[in-house]
């Protein structure tokens, strides 16, 4: 497999990538990403001013379409 390939090259920023990239992998292929996202992105919400989450709040038809798309890729049981 390339990607964990890649986890072995002499440069750095690369290395870290490819670690990065196959444990997200790992995480979706075990389907925890639907689970964990909420919680990490509560925890994210609470440092951030009343301002700032309003902003954040107002979605837009390219995040509605992409959180679609991502939730149910997410929900997808690719390990059969």
């Amino acid at each position: 497999m390339k990607l964990i390939d890649l986890i072995f090259h002499n440069a750095l920023h690369i290395r870290h990538g490819a670690i990065l990239g196959v444990a997200e992998l790992i995480i979706g292929l075990s389907g925890n990403s639907v689970v964990h996202r909420q919680q990490v992105l509560d925890k994210a919400f609470r440092t951030l001013s009343l301002k700032e989450r309003n902003l954040i709040k107002e979605e837009t038809e390219n995040q509605k379409k992409f959180g679609q798309f991502y939730g149910d890729l997410s929900r997808k049981n690719v390990l059969d």
